[in-house]
């Protein structure tokens, strides 16, 4: 494993980096802000590239196969490239990885803001070895909130319609079957005034949406003595130009407070996303998630009576080790009973080096169980989006119009847009009256 001191090479000229990126969105805000560092335009595809950058996830054994999928899919396209590995693929595999042919570095998380150095010395033959970390690599913030007049670190979509902007890391939880935090490292979160700052900055600069994003998001703050509320209460007494919506949070910390805030708010979007995994007690339990399905009811509940249009999503996992029928079924009823809008179903996906992966071992689930269970929860889920895509019809919105004559609404409904041209150009925020559309069509989007 090798340091780099920036003090050690000259600067090469500025290379064009392209930037592939698995897994969630703190992942991509962690790929873009690393292709930036690159100082040349963005390349067209892999093949224009002086640098191929592969940020991959490995919150599963099948996401680190995928990486190792694009790793050998991207040379291919361009032999020529420097190839560079990083994310939680990185810091799971990084040995491994480093022995593949395909791959010139492995570059740590913690390295991200010397990327440009380690590029420079790479070229100039000054790295023993393909493994490289910085000195401080323990201290390193895995964000970077940058003080006024430096560039945003924000993820932009190509139409700058909506902007993702990290502002928390780390996670210190120990759920049975992940293994970010060993990955992450230890909960950290930029300043409020930074992130207020940031948030300003890009609704003044004609961003018409921020999502706030975190590896526990919910816990921004913990490590300053402040708490995410205090953050989203500062941008209620002095609104941006820009609506915020909030990514998942881990139900265990979004307290009643920070409920009632997101449902009464004019800033924050209406759309809670509360990652469940379960509706049983025992396999919850067993998941070691820190929240019993009682409590989960009372914060779903609590939300939809504060506004009845806020749309709650969440996450299930289906074939949980030690699942039994009892164990669904309870799960089913409990879904069927909550106010969800949308469901994110996963098959149960054994991860290397956890408690749940040892558990699937001994005793595993038949593949014919984990399928069909995982078919009936998404069944569940596309009935609960029906139902509240129905409820939608008829009642006015808040739209930011999207590339391909799309919108999204302030409580996350997908719509095609039947609005004046000026109206369907990407970026706008305005007010629409949602209509029925044909058949497995989304909603329609029209003027008030």
């Amino acid at each position: 494993m090798t340091a780099v001191s920036t003090n050690e090479t000259a600067r090469f000229s500025a290379r064009r980096i392209f930037s592939a990126s698995l897994g969630c969105k703190v992942s991509r805000i962690d790929a873009a802000a690393l292709a930036g560092k690159g100082g040349g335009e963005a390349p067209a595809g892999p093949g224009d590239a002086d640098v191929l950058l592969v940020h991959g996830c490995a919150v599963t054994d099948r996401a680190e196969r995928d990486g190792r999928r694009l790793v050998r899919r991207l040379r291919r396209a361009n032999p020529r490239a420097t190839l560079v590995v990083s994310g939680c693929l990185a810091e799971r595999a990084g040995g491994s990885l480093a022995r593949m042919p395909e791959v010139d570095l492995v570059v740590s998380l913690a390295a991200r803001d010397a990327l440009s150095e380690i590029l420079d010395a790479h070229a100039a033959g000054l790295l023993p070895g393909r493994i490289v970390t910085t000195a401080d690599a323990a201290k390193a913030a895995l964000f970077a909130m940058p003080a006024a007049g430096r560039p945003l670190e924000a993820l932009l979509d190509p139409e700058r319609t909506r902007a993702f902007l990290k502002i928390q890391d780390g996670c210190e939880r120990r759920c049975a079957f992940c293994v970010v935090p060993s990955l992450r490292g230890k909960e950290r979160s930029a300043r409020i005034e930074d992130v207020t700052d940031a948030i300003r900055r890009l609704g003044d600069g004609g961003v018409p949406e921020v999502v706030l994003a975190g590896v526990h998001l919910a816990a921004f703050g913990h490590d300053r003595g402040t708490r995410l509320v205090d953050l989203l209460t500062r941008l209620e007494a002095d609104p941006p130009a820009c609506r915020v919506r909030l990514s998942s949070l881990e139900p265990m910390e979004a307290g009643d407070d920070l409920v009632d805030l997101v449902a009464a708010s004019r800033v924050v979007v209406p759309h809670l996303h509360l990652p469940l995994q379960s509706g049983s007690f025992s396999v919850l339990k067993r998941m070691r998630r820190g929240i019993v399905p009682a409590r989960y009811r009372a914060l779903a509940e609590r939300a939809a009576r504060a506004n009845p249009r806020l749309h709650l999503a969440t996450d299930l996992i289906a074939g949980f080790p030690g699942e039994t029928d009892a164990d669904f079924d309870e799960t089913c009823r409990f879904v069927e009973d909550l106010p969800f809008a949308s469901l994110h179903v996963f098959p149960f996906s054994p991860r290397g080096g956890t408690d749940a992966a040892a558990w699937h071992r001994e005793n595993p689930l038949a593949s014919g169980v984990l399928t069909e269970r995982t078919r009936a929860l998404r069944r569940l889920g596309a009935a609960k989006a029906r139902a509240f895509a129905a409820r939608a019809a008829g009642t006015t919105a808040e739209i930011v119009t999207l590339c391909g004559n799309r919108g999204l609404t302030d409580h996350y409904l997908e719509v095609s847009l039947e609005l004046p041209l000026e109206g369907r150009l990407p970026g706008r925020r305005l007010q629409a009256r949602l209509v029925s559309g044909a058949a497995g069509m989304p909603l329609e989007a029209h003027p008030c």
